[in-house]
């Protein structure tokens, strides 16, 4: 049954037995388990040695979708200032023509039954490409173990909805591609990582009361609103994307991102003639503290002209490096989705919609 948002039950943010009916699957568990998780998938990125031919490829693919392809999104950025092997992100059944033998290919499915993965892993090895998996099971485990391909088993138990699996998705990527040369440091990043979202969670944690929970007031500030994030080039951006997954899956709710400094170029002059539209959405910037002087200058004079329509929050990443700034911004979207999917009197696990289509989808 689908929640209906007309008249959703009162929440009280600071009341958990406010809400707790409405989580059953324990989507707030998972998240307040992340910190852990970080730590469990650091110990399987750490024991994964990949094999001498992939070390020396001419580009990269991953391939997934959701969440799965999400890791690709981040994975590119990280790399981007080190690396210099082009890496894509691939969202489809096909694969780019230019994908072979000297292509490492990630084939990322957190289920292993990811059907677009899956066609397009087959296709890669038609190929000759360098194949990686990551999954828990399925269809792509069985692929891996029958064809003799490197493989990253994750966790599947306990059950749990790809999104809040994001860490086992990520980070033993992260080491993979450290292990290659193409993200150096990645173990040092980690160990800071995981003290900033602990610490964040202390802050974001159900217990602690709105007037001093960032998590809350920001769900707060977006209830009955569009959420737009947009967030400055590089993590951020990729940031800003998977805040808008998030807003979508746990929250029920329109959402949309887009990054600078892009926006500057187009989306700023779409605020002009649409106030009603513009009242009805809050928009939140994801930046670094350090970005580069030109986007800070874009993002201040941008909110000045954006603020004369609709209201717009700056959110600055925490942590010194770019691993634990970028996971710090997701842990945060964790929270803010969950509790706006409280506000909304919606339970932040179900997916009707997801699971209707699939269920269509098969019956074809």
């Amino acid at each position: 049954m689908r929640p209906s948002f007309r008249h959703p039950p009162r929440v009280d943010l600071d009341d958990r037995s406010s809400y707790q009916r409405l989580d059953p699957k324990g989507m707030l568990d998972f998240a307040l388990d992340f910190p852990a998780q970080l730590e469990r998938a650091a110990r399987i990125g750490r024991a994964f040695q990949p094999p001498d031919a992939l070390k020396y490829p001419s580009h990269i693919v991953l391939s997934g979708m959701g969440g799965s392809a999400v890791t690709g999104d981040l994975l590119a950025r990280l790399c981007e200032p080190h690396s210099p092997i082009p890496f894509l992100v691939n969202r489809d059944y096909r694969i780019p023509k230019f994908v072979g033998r000297d292509t490492l290919f990630i084939a990322s499915s957190y289920s292993g039954n990811t059907e677009e993965a899956l066609a397009a892993t087959d296709l890669a090895l038609r190929r000759r490409a360098q194949v990686v998996c990551i999954t828990t099971g399925g269809k792509l485990r069985e692929l891996a173990i029958r064809r003799r391909l490197p493989l990253i088993e994750i966790p599947a138990d306990p059950p749990m909805p790809p999104r809040a699996a994001f860490g086992y998705s990520f980070i033993p990527l992260v080491f993979m591609l450290s292990s290659l040369g193409l993200y150096p440091g990645a173990g040092r990043q980690m160990r800071e990582a995981i003290g900033v979202v602990e610490r964040l969670r202390s802050q974001a944690h159900p217990d602690i009361p709105a007037r001093r929970n960032r998590a809350k007031q920001l769900a707060s500030y977006l209830h009955g609103k569009i959420p737009w994030v947009q967030g400055t080039v590089g993590i951020m951006s990729a940031a800003a994307y998977r805040w808008r997954c998030q807003f979508n899956e746990n929250s029920k709710t329109l959402a949309y991102s887009s990054e600078y400094p892009e926006l500057n170029h187009n989306e700023v002059v779409g605020w002009e003639i649409t106030p009603r539209l513009a009242r009805d959405t809050a928009v939140i910037v994801l930046k670094e503290p350090d970005a580069q002087p030109r986007i800070e200058a874009r993002v201040a004079i941008t909110r000045e002209i954006m603020s004369k329509r609709a209201e717009v929050r700056v959110v600055e990443a925490e942590g010194d490096s770019p691993l634990a700034r970028v996971l710090w911004a997701l842990y945060l979207a964790d929270f803010v989705s969950i509790y706006l999917a409280f506000l909304n009197g919606a339970d932040p696990t179900a997916i009707a919609a997801i699971d209707e289509l699939k269920s269509r989808l098969a019956e074809l």
